[in-house]
């Protein structure tokens, strides 16, 4: 190998090494998706079994969900498809309501933010 492409090879690595040392774990992806119900307008609503809750309740209530399937919840994705999505008592879906009336469904708002995590790295 050429000293030219051996230093271009060192640049590289050292430009490299600081993406991989930040590379998010599945756990912290799911709490920042948690924690991203809060960076919606103000006066959006998470509906749960039909009823409109605030964005800290339904923080609150993610947590807990989160904190009781922990070990059977491996990924983000995961944690969207089985806590976030809806209610596993009432098998209703979760929604999101934006102040503007416009609502969408958890699972899309939670996807949403999971790109916008991963595409971040």
């Amino acid at each position: 190998m050429s000293k030219a492409w051996m230093a271009l090879f060192v640049a590289l690595a050292c430009l490299l090494a600081p993406i991989q040392a930040y590379a998010l774990s599945e756990e912290d992806k799911i709490t920042m998706l948690i924690e991203s119900v809060r960076d919606t307008p103000e006066g959006t609503h998470f509906i749960r079994n039909g009823k409109a809750h605030d964005v800290a309740d339904a923080v609150s209530h993610l947590n807990l969900k989160y904190s009781k399937a922990k070990s059977r919840v491996k990924t983000a994705e995961e944690f969207i498809q089985r806590i976030a999505s809806g209610s596993s008592v009432s098998g209703e879906e979760y929604l999101m309501r934006y102040p503007d009336g416009m609502t969408v469904t958890a699972a899309v708002f939670f996807a949403e933010r999971l790109r916008g995590l991963e595409g971040e790295r």
